[in-house]
């Protein structure tokens, strides 16, 4: 389905949660590893665990228990998904900035030295400010 972002931006969505179409695969893998961790705890706590287990209520136990699991995890895996998703874009844009910022640092250091030599020198200096040579006003 088509929708349009706040931007005008047309893109496939799924309607369930606004989940772009590129992330359903992710969000259905982690709802299905939740989900089978779950059943395997489950499982384990009422079988596994106990000295004498009941096995005729073990399975209305186990899927009582697992049915309220998989409607927890089917909000709390997109929310999962798009979290580890907003963590590493934001991680990778401050690496970024980071590197745009050393970048701009090492620019302005190389121009100061060729300036503060041509001083030394008493030679002008003409090259422009690296903010100037960028299109930039602000240093």
């Amino acid at each position: 389905m088509n929708q349009r972002d706040q931007s005008g931006d047309e893109r496939q969505l799924v309607s369930f949660l606004g989940v772009p179409v590129e992330r359903v695969r992710p969000h259905f893998w982690t709802f299905s590893v939740c989900f089978v961790l779950t059943l395997i705890f489950y499982i384990y706590i009422h079988v596994l665990d106990v000295d004498n287990p009941s096995w005729r209520l073990a399975p209305s136990l186990i899927i009582g228990d697992t049915t309220r699991a998989a409607a927890f995890w089917v909000l709390g895996s997109p929310i999962a998904v798009e979290a580890v998703v907003m963590v590493f874009g934001w991680l990778y844009l401050e690496k970024k900035r980071r590197e745009s910022r050393a970048e701009t640092h090492a620019e302005w250091d190389a121009w100061n030295q060729r300036r503060m030599e041509a001083e030394a020198k008493g030679e002008p200096f003409t090259e422009p400010p690296p903010s100037a040579r960028n299109g930039s006003t602000s240093g």
